[in-house]
């Protein structure tokens, strides 16, 4: 599943991406006051770029507490509990945002995310009166859900028709692969008590190994397609303190605080590649950022190492979080109320360029583009277009009107909640 899962939320509106301009003495009436704004915004926008008009979109129906979800080219909306206990879910295509699937799905508490393979679209679930996960399986056309299970999905893999699952039991965690067109066990793996398992950083959105540590130190590699043990070492005791496991790939890193880190390699049988000083302990989420690897300080804070040998490329406490695009990685300033963005090196991080304030909303349509957007709430406008990165401009592409906030970029559209609790889709061609 190459998907990418993006949740719109709810309708309220947030802070402004764009400063609002004091008024001074003597006052200005309201109305000049707007058309003022409208003009310098619109001149500060695109570097030079005329203003354009607002770009035609569709319009998806939703209420106020449906959940809005998108999946790769579709978008779900999700509606509340009505009558209790019942959820109606709608599929619509991207970008045109034509309808292609409804469902009426018997649900009892929150969901949780959305996925999808091929035909196939998994809804991840958690009872409120239990706080036990569930997974359905549903297709555009079938009525009825094609299985249900107590699972929390975890990976769908569309060319093995496989899903990853974990499931709890009472004493015991079981990983399963399931058949995805039945919800038939494939394979399992038991991860007792003391044991950590964890999958490896998702590679076109199905982890290809799970890592498991057990209680006694030894750490394995299984395959996530088969459900095969591919290999087994044993972990030395570094420290008499606990020892963490984080994937970061095709690499197992085990923590040991204070006695440092050590990266095991999946496709050379688990073999130690290094051992380094860096203590992970404090940091979160290491995972690859392009041929490096990217880990973060809970609050503000990032540290960049070298897969190959473990040790720290560079580190800052000036940025809380990066997102690799093309040759560049991507952040902007942490704890402001207006976002900035900024284009680094991964190598370095040196800043190579700030692009103001623009939020980043993802890769763009050419190799180290990025699709930006800026929002103005005086006006509830959001004006979006493509960042090149190479040359640090941005070429203004439209305006979308109404937008209450919560957009994003996905299958060459613009998809935000507007106003009204209802979706805007607007194309990018």
């Amino acid at each position: 599943m190459s998907d990418v899962l993006i949740d719109l939320g709810e309708v309220p509106r947030g802070d402004s991406l764009v400063p609002a301009i004091e008024a001074e003495a003597p006052p200005v009436p309201y109305r000049m006051l707007l058309v003022i704004l409208s003009g310098i915004l619109a001149g500060l926008l695109g570097g030079g770029t005329h203003p354009r008009l607002p770009t035609p979109v569709a319009v998806v129906p939703a209420a106020q507490g449906d959940v809005i979800r998108v999946v790769g080219d579709r978008l779900y909306v999700i509606g509340r509990q009505l009558p209790p206990g019942t959820r109606e879910i709608r599929g619509f295509s991207l970008p045109d945002a034509r309808p292609v699937s409804q469902h009426q799905v018997a649900v009892t508490g929150e969901v949780l995310g959305v996925a999808a393979a091929g035909d196939v679209m998994m809804l991840s679930v958690q009872d409120e009166r239990t706080v036990r996960f569930g997974t359905i399986a549903l297709r555009a056309g079938v009525a009825a859900p094609l299985w249900k299970r107590p699972v929390l999905l975890v990976g769908l893999s569309a060319t093995g028709r496989l899903a990853l699952v974990r499931e709890e039991a009472a004493t015991e965690t079981w990983w399963r692969g399931l058949d995805l067109e039945t919800g038939a066990v494939r394979w399992s793996i038991r991860q007792n008590p003391g044991d950590e398992i964890a999958p490896s950083s998702r590679d076109s959105g199905y982890p290809k190994w799970l890592f498991q540590l057990t209680a006694a130190r030894r750490l394995q590699s299984w395959d996530t397609t088969t459900g095969q043990l591919t290999a087994t070492a044993n972990v030395p005791e570094r420290s008499p303190e606990n020892i963490s496991l984080w994937p970061a790939g095709d690499l197992a890193l085990i923590g040991a605080r204070g006695a440092g880190t050590t990266g095991y390699d999946a496709t050379e049988g688990l073999r130690q590649r290094w051992h380094s000083g860096v203590n992970l302990s404090w940091y979160r989420n290491p995972s690859p950022c392009g041929e490096l690897i990217c880990t973060f300080l809970p609050q503000n804070g990032i540290m960049v190492l070298d897969p190959r040998t473990g040790r720290e490329r560079w580190s800052s406490d000036r940025w809380n979080y990066a997102e690799r695009i093309g040759s560049y990685l991507v952040t902007g300033l942490p704890g402001t109320r207006y976002p900035e963005h900024f284009v680094l090196d991964p190598v370095t991080g040196d800043v190579l360029g700030a692009a103001g304030r623009w939020q980043s909303g993802g890769p763009g349509p050419e190799p180290d583009t990025a699709y930006v957007k800026r929002a103005d709430t005086v006006t509830d406008r959001l004006w979006f277009g493509v960042l090149d990165m190479r040359g640090m401009r941005v070429r203004v592409a439209g305006a979308a009107d109404r937008v209450a906030g919560d957009c994003h970029f996905a299958a060459n559209a613009l998809i935000c909640r507007r106003l009204d609790a209802s979706v805007g889709v607007w194309r990018l061609d």
